[in-house]
């Protein structure tokens, strides 16, 4: 039996940086941790994200989780943020929620409100060089979610196009797509198009298959193994 509110879906979106070890912020290491039909039970698995991912409390330089703490420490991007916590080296990890509309008719388990099953997400990301130059000002946008990663791919390479509006390949400074048999152009990790506006705004579209948090939890601590050896 499936959940009966199917009209939107809501997916926890974690990611990580490191501006000290990575200094134009090229990298940003995105997941998406499950999607939901229900949005507090998405908040809720937000607020458990990085303890599930084998993080501790005490990790954490700053570990901030509402609106008058993030106000407090200036913290930018709080569109849908959960949470937002900062390790002693620097690393910066957000836990947020973003919110689309159900097209593909995605069901969830009436039990927990999660779908279950593989999803494929469109994500845009546009990083905001005209504001800072570091690239920390950066907007993430979930874009749609699918069934299949080739309607997924298909979906992205029309994402920053609008031909009945005159908004074609050309009307970027820059347009880069990967290849049909590739899954990246160059520009990071499941990115398929990279183009650069007219404003100097990168704009990067990714297809990011959601990942369970017992794989974000092996990869995390396989990471950290790394950094210690």
């Amino acid at each position: 039996m499936a959940s009966k509110d199917l009209e939107n879906l809501y997916h926890v979106v974690f990611s990580i940086s490191n501006i000290s070890k990575d200094p134009n912020l090229a990298i940003e290491k995105l997941r998406i941790c499950g999607s939901y039909t229900d949005l507090p039970a998405a908040k809720a698995a937000a607020h458990r994200t990085l303890f599930e991912a084998g993080y501790e409390r005490e990790w954490f330089t700053e570990y901030d989780t509402n609106e008058q703490d993030f106000e407090t420490h200036h913290i930018k991007r709080k569109a849908g943020l959960c949470v937002f916590a900062k390790a002693s080296d620097g690393t910066i990890f957000r836990v947020s929620v973003a919110t689309t509309q159900n097209t593909q008719g995605f069901e969830s388990n009436p039990e927990d409100h999660k779908v279950h099953g593989d999803v494929y997400h469109v994500v845009q990301t546009i990083v905001l060089y005209d504001e800072d130059d570091s690239g920390k000002a950066r907007e993430t946008i979930v874009e749609g979610s699918f069934k299949k990663y080739e309607d997924a791919r298909k979906f992205a390479s029309t994402v920053l196009l609008a031909p009945e509006d005159g908004v074609t390949k050309e009307s970027f400074a820059e347009y880069d797509e990967a290849a049909p048999t590739e899954k990246d152009c160059g520009y990071g990790e499941n990115v398929v198009v990279h183009a650069v506006g007219s404003n100097g705004e990168n704009l990067l579209i990714s297809v990011l298959k959601g990942q369970e948090m017992e794989s974000v939890r092996l990869a995390e601590a396989a990471m950290r193994i790394r950094s210690f050896n």
